[in-house]
């Protein structure tokens, strides 16, 4: 070989090797202290029981944080820091498979359709050597976890030990009245014949739904319920603007904190939204932000998102607020 090929070749090998160290890792999580904000579009790529759901308006959810590049991994790996997080690891009660038709049913009854919400409850880290990394409960202190009241009454009894039960049918005790887990998370499920994803019309292909599965969280929940709601109960909550929001959702209906809301406000703003809904539990943290033009509208439950949407449009066109 002439010494110009082998300067094509090493040329071309290290082009490659670039290349493959800037790639994105989209099963891991960066984990930075600023990360950045995203604005994604909603309206025409949520899909459920085969319709897209497209209510009039524009609207937008919010993430926060990014992929990581192979080079920042192998980085993170060789001096072990902790800067990233295999997402694939994580709790399915974290999972848009569980989380986005939950959000979807909670729009649902909200537009006037009976449904019946279950629950999960994951325990994942176990401070007894035990126990697995991660297990799904199905009964505690004798009262089997169905859904939210049940699991209200299992925690109230707080027996100690604490008598618990796997989906695999295990029985276990751990000293104290308490899960002997440091995360538990509590989820409402929606009926299990319910199919909803975000991702159009692909997100029924199994390479797209993988993709999407990848993701973690539950802060899209509010905005879900409302566009489920918007579309059903044929509410035009958007009246013309873009709505951008963030918050989890309850099967009741509450909205329950997220993270990175500073980003995500960022972004909404960025992205030219109107109006921006999210926990009001979390009001303090946007005390020094600068909205713009866009109105911020704190809100506890999707009933309050709901009248505060209606009212803000109320307001700008001039009409009583009610």
């Amino acid at each position: 070989m002439t010494q110009p090929r082998r300067r094509m070749r090493a040329t071309k090998l290290l082009i490659l090797a670039m290349l493959v160290l800037l790639a994105p890792v989209p099963w891991v999580h960066l984990v930075d202290e600023d990360p950045p904000g995203n604005a994604w579009r909603l309206d025409g790529r949520l899909v459920v029981e085969g319709q897209v759901v497209n209510p009039p308006g524009r609207w937008s959810w919010l993430t926060v944080g990014r992929p990581p590049m192979v080079a920042e991994v192998v980085a993170d790996r060789l001096v072990d820091v902790g800067h990233t997080r295999n997402m694939r690891t994580a709790a399915g009660a974290q999972r848009p498979r569980v989380n986005e038709p939950a959000a979807v049913a909670v729009g649902l009854s909200r537009a006037g359709i009976d449904v019946d919400f279950g629950l999960l409850v994951e325990g994942v880290g176990p401070t007894e050597g035990y126990l697995p990394e991660q297990m799904t409960i199905t009964r505690m202190n004798g009262v089997d976890l169905v859904d939210r009241r049940a699991w209200q009454r299992a925690v109230a009894k707080a027996e100690s030990p604490v008598i618990f039960q796997s989906d695999e049918g295990k029985t276990y005790a751990a000293p104290g009245p308490l899960l002997p887990f440091d995360e538990i998370h509590v989820v409402d499920l929606a009926p299990g014949d319910l199919d909803a994803a975000i991702g159009g019309q692909l997100a029924s292909f199994a390479p797209i739904g993988w993709f999407r599965d990848l993701a973690l969280g539950r802060s899209h929940g509010l905005m879900i319920a409302l566009m489920t709601y918007a579309e059903v109960a044929n509410h035009d909550l958007a009246h013309g603007r873009h709505v951008a929001g963030t918050g989890g959702i309850r099967g009741d209906g509450a909205v329950t904190r997220i993270g990175g809301l500073p980003a995500k406000a960022t972004a909404a703003r960025n992205r030219g939204a109107d109006v921006l809904v999210f926990p009001a539990v979390q009001a303090h943290e946007l005390e020094d932000f600068n909205p713009g033009r866009m109105r911020l509208l704190p809100v506890d439950s999707i009933d309050e998102a709901i009248k505060v949407l209606d009212a803000a449009s109320a307001a700008k066109h001039g009409y009583p607020a009610y």
